[in-house]
């Protein structure tokens, strides 16, 4: 795995069983490390004091404030940017350390290793850790995208599941078993409204529910040929009602697989208690804040969004229309995610961080293009913690 980013974070949830150990470890070609003196860094367990400490390179190391303790679970946060290297652990004070030098960007084209590597004469001579990791790494987040550790792992020796409830499959077949340390929730497909997705809907009350609820970590998806042809076009109009007590939250979505500054994307969500349309055709992106009205008052609100080549416009209720037009030539909005309402998965890393968390709340009669009425329930070909609008 390669990052050249000036400013990169890194976030694990491991337990430690042993105290000196090697967690992560990238490097760059002896070639490139000549010139690069920054180009390699390591996190492991310093056997005297049982802190964690980062490499940044050769001669420098952040450590922990304080000693973890072994066999409980703790949340590591590095992140650098440019020289500067900043090591968290759990809620200790965070520590921080400037490397000499002028070079600020980091070039590690050869592969990212999680738990150890496979040969420690591979590992730099200045690094004295000589044992892999022994324990169980939860979570890796590399610049706010989770990492696959198993399912995107190009290879591996020793590696077993970590004692822990989702290995019994709690949450069943139709469920997904989301760990958060000792502890675990489950993620459930359309039809299951208990805590563990055991007990499903029968399809006569699924088709009855009108109004789905969405609780922040849920979504429903679309990918049927009539929906993605109203929204990969050059036209589209969006008529739905919501009702939401919360500030913040993606409520429509539709972009790319693989989200860049530049990629086509249209979104539709609140930020700071302020509903917001934006989109980018490719040459630039347009946001169109509605301050006309507040939305987050439990109440029913109608919103209506437009948009007419570059031209997107946005009403709530019987509000005043507010008008914006995207910049550049381009006119034709090109996805190939579908339409996502109510959230998504990895929301933050999907939105290029314009959303944290997805809907609190409810929506109903989605209209596209004036004629085309979503079963917002029925309809999806997938979805996830969908609930019932009281």
């Amino acid at each position: 795995m390669s990052h050249r980013r000036p400013r990169q974070s890194k976030d694990l949830e491991e337990v430690a069983r042993s105290s000196e150990q090697v967690m992560s470890y990238c490097r760059s070609s002896e070639r490139v490390m000549s010139y690069f003196r920054s180009s390699e860094r390591v996190m492991s367990y310093c056997r005297s004091s049982e802190r964690v400490m980062s490499h940044c390179r050769s001669s420098e190391r952040v450590m922990s404030s304080e000693r973890v303790t072994l066999g409980d679970w703790h949340e590591l946060r590095l992140s650098r940017t440019g020289r500067l290297a900043i090591l968290e652990v759990d809620d200790l004070p965070a520590t921080q350390t400037m490397t000499p030098g002028a070079f600020t960007q980091l070039s590690l084209p050869q592969n990212l290793y999680i738990g150890g590597v496979p040969n420690f004469d591979m590992v730099s001579p200045k690094v004295r850790i000589r044992t892999s990791f022994v324990g169980c790494i939860q979570k890796v987040v590399i610049n706010n995208q989770p990492l696959q550790i198993l399912a995107g792992a190009l290879g591996g020796v020793n590696v077993d599941n970590c004692p822990h409830p989702c290995v019994a499959r709690p949450c069943g077949e139709r469920g997904h078993c989301v760990p958060q340390l000792d502890y675990f929730t489950c993620s459930c497909g359309p039809g299951f409204d208990d805590p563990q997705c055991q007990q499903h809907a029968a399809p006569v009350l699924l088709d009855d529910i009108p109004v789905p609820r969405f609780t922040g970590d849920s979504f429903l998806h679309y990918s049927d040929p009539d929906t993605i042809r109203r929204i990969v076009s050059f036209r589209l109009n969006i008529n739905m009602r919501f009702r939401t007590s919360s500030q913040a939250g993606l409520m429509l979505w539709s972009g790319r697989r693989n989200m860049t500054s530049s990629s086509d994307f249209l979104a539709l969500g609140l930020a700071q208690g302020v509903l917001h349309f934006r989109f980018n055709l490719g040459s630039g992106e347009v946001d169109i804040p509605y301050n006309c009205t507040g939305v987050s008052d439990g109440l029913w609100h109608r919103v209506k969004a437009v948009r007419n080549e570059q031209e997107g416009s946005l009403v709530v209720d019987n509000g005043p229309v507010v008008t914006k037009r995207a910049p550049g030539h381009l006119r034709q909005l090109n996805t190939n995610t579908g339409l996502y309402i109510g959230g998504m998965d990895n929301i933050k890393h999907s939105s290029m961080d314009k959303y944290a968390g997805g809907l609190v709340g409810c929506i109903s009669d989605l209209i596209l293009d004036t004629d085309y009425h979503v079963k917002l329930v029925q309809m999806s070909t997938a979805g996830r913690n969908i609930k019932h609008c009281g």
